[in-house]
């Protein structure tokens, strides 16, 4: 590495560290209120996120007039900042704080059941919400493991180990020593939280399935995980509340366990889709989940032409590539 990068990397990560320690000493309502300032200063420019969030809104809800999508938009540009403000209390206060902000649990029963019988549990986390509050949730659950991919700079990697440890999480890298130790853990009952809604790459595999009515790649390795390991498939969300977080979980249907890579994937997004339904303006939009065309066949078209256009258009965007699947994508983005 040549020396002004290194020295540009130490910049990154001092900047990083600090701006982490200075959210944490706010309280999560002034962190909250600091995003929506941001935000709101941010809706007034032309942003890629704010491109791709109407673009998305208006792909997956024609029925809404422009207004309502400009609404819906910037309500949840405004709550992918709180998710970001928030990262410096999940991060560096107590375990016991964190789980503290837990307000109520719906369906918490489902998870239990689940936990209890022994199979291992696979939650399928769509990004909704923090889902930084679910690893702690389920972290003082059961034992806990989770998938990372190394952040680009790798002095961070320590650091965000260092963190997930705090919570007592078992950390594996995305790879395939890592995802032996995950498929062991489930055997032993462990718990893993997988985040379905994001562009599986040519590696990992995928199969184009309806999502809000449009083709959209869909990641297939929930259903070789479920079919490997026999852990029970179940979808949650850690939704901001006034004063912390409100969790739900939702029962997955069989067929998501279908051999059949089409039915599963189907099933799977549709189980999405209700659970964004919970709360559409918490659901992160920004990110280009539906770049990716089918080669055969053309995109299903829209109900307008208007919207075809902008069809095509996001299918050309070139936009960061958002894995955000948990703190260290925020890391590494930054």
């Amino acid at each position: 590495m040549k020396k002004s990068n290194s020295r540009k990397y130490r910049y990154q990560i001092f900047a990083i560290v600090w701006l982490l320690r200075f959210l944490a000493l706010l309280s999560l309502k002034n962190a909250r209120r600091l995003a929506v300032f941001v935000a709101s200063i941010g809706w007034f420019f032309p942003t890629i996120h704010k491109k791709i969030t109407l673009k998305n809104l208006e792909i997956c809800f024609p029925d809404l007039n422009v207004n309502e999508r400009r609404k819906l938009a910037k309500k949840s540009l405004i709550e992918s900042t709180k998710t970001a403000a928030e990262m410096g209390a999940l991060a560096l206060w107590d375990h016991k704080r964190c789980l503290a902000l837990v307000e109520s649990v719906e369906n918490e029963a489902l998870l239990d059941e689940a936990i209890a019988a022994k199979k291992g549990v696979i939650l399928l986390a769509p990004h909704l919400g923090n889902w930084e509050m679910m690893r702690h949730f389920l972290a003082s659950k059961s034992t806990f493991i989770a998938l990372y991919d190394p952040p680009k700079i790798a002095e961070l990697e320590p650091l965000m180990i260092k963190m997930r440890d705090k919570v007592g999480m078992i950390s594996a890298p995305a790879n395939q020593r890592g995802i032996a130790k995950l498929f062991r853990e489930l055997g032993k009952g462990a718990v893993t939280a997988i985040l379905p809604d994001t562009r599986p790459s040519k590696k990992a595999g995928g199969i184009f399935a309806p999502f809000f009515g449009i083709e959209a790649l869909t990641p297939t390795f929930l259903q070789k995980a479920a079919q490997k390991t026999g852990a029970i498939v179940i979808c949650g969300a850690a939704m901001r509340s006034p004063n912390g977080f409100r969790l739900c979980f939702l029962e997955a249907d069989p067929k998501i366990y279908d051999p059949d890579e089409r039915t599963a994937a189907t099933t799977l997004n549709r189980l999405i889709e209700t659970c964004i339904r919970l709360d559409l303006a918490q659901y992160i939009w920004d990110y280009n989940r539906f770049r990716s065309r089918p080669s055969a066949t053309p995109p299903p078209p829209p109900r307008s032409l208007r919207s075809s256009r902008r069809l095509n258009l996001l299918a050309k965007t070139k936009s960061r590539r958002y894995r955000l699947e948990s703190f260290e994508h925020l890391l590494a983005a930054c």
